[in-house]
C-alpha cells in the first residue's frame, strides 16, 4: 500500500478538446529549471502571496514550495508536480503523504498562474492528484485554505471539499480552515 514511484510517473488528462492535455510531472529541487517555472509560477499568480501573507512572492516561496512541511513528517513523504499545458509549465503542487493520518495525503499547495486560473485547469489538475492518491491507495485528501483567500475556498467547496476545523498561524493573514473529501 502507498507504492508511489514518483520517479517514473507522467500522467495525461484531457480537459477537453478546447484545451491542450494537462500533464503532472515530478519535480525536483535540484533542477535549476524546474526552481525558476515554480518562482515564474508564483509570480504570475501574485494575488496568492498577497491574501494568504500580505507580500508579494519571492525565492522564499521556492524554498518552501520543495522544502516545507508539517511537523512530524519527513522529507520521504513530501512530492512535488508540475502542471503542463503543452510544452508550458501553468501550475505547482506539493502533496504529503500519510498526513494528517495514515489513510490520507495533504494537498500543501495547488497553484495555477492567474491567466490559467478559471479555465478548466485547476479541476484538472485535481483530478490528477486525487487520482494519483488513490492509486496510491488513500482514501482522504486534506488541504487548508487561508480565511482571506475566498476564491480558493469557494474551489475547494465546489470540488467536495468540506470544512472540518479552523486554525490560526502567525504566518497568516486570516484564519487556516482545513477542508477534507473522501477519495474514491
Amino acid at each position: 500500500m502507498h507504492d508511489c514511484p514518483i520517479n517514473q510517473l507522467r500522467i495525461e488528462f484531457l480537459i477537453s478538446h478546447e484545451y491542450p492535455m494537462l500533464t503532472a510531472l515530478p519535480l525536483i529541487s535540484e533542477s535549476a529549471s524546474d526552481c525558476a517555472n515554480v518562482l515564474r509560477v508564483f509570480i504570475e499568480a501574485p494575488s496568492y502571496t498577497e491574501l494568504v501573507e500580505g507580500r508579494s512572492p519571492s525565492t522564499e516561496d521556492v524554498t518552501d514550495f520543495f522544502f516545507g512541511k508539517p511537523a512530524g513528517t519527513d522529507a520521504a513523504q513530501k512530492s512535488v508536480f508540475g502542471f503542463f499545458a503543452g510544452r508550458d509549465m501553468i501550475g505547482c503542487a506539493d502533496v504529503i503523504r500519510s498526513y494528517p493520518t495514515d489513510d490520507c495525503i495533504w494537498i500543501g499547495l495547488m497553484l495555477l498562474t492567474e491567466a490559467d486560473q478559471g479555465r478548466g485547469f485547476g479541476k484538472a489538475a485535481l483530478k490528477l492528484l486525487i487520482e494519483m492518491a488513490g492509486d496510491w491507495g488513500y482514501r482522504a485528501a486534506q488541504l487548508a485554505v487561508v480565511s482571506t483567500n475566498p476564491r480558493a475556498y469557494a474551489f475547494w467547496q465546489r470540488e467536495g471539499f468540506e470544512e472540518i476545523r479552523r486554525a490560526s498561524s502567525p504566518r497568516f493573514t486570516g484564519d487556516l480552515i482545513v477542508m477534507q473529501r473522501p477519495i474514491g
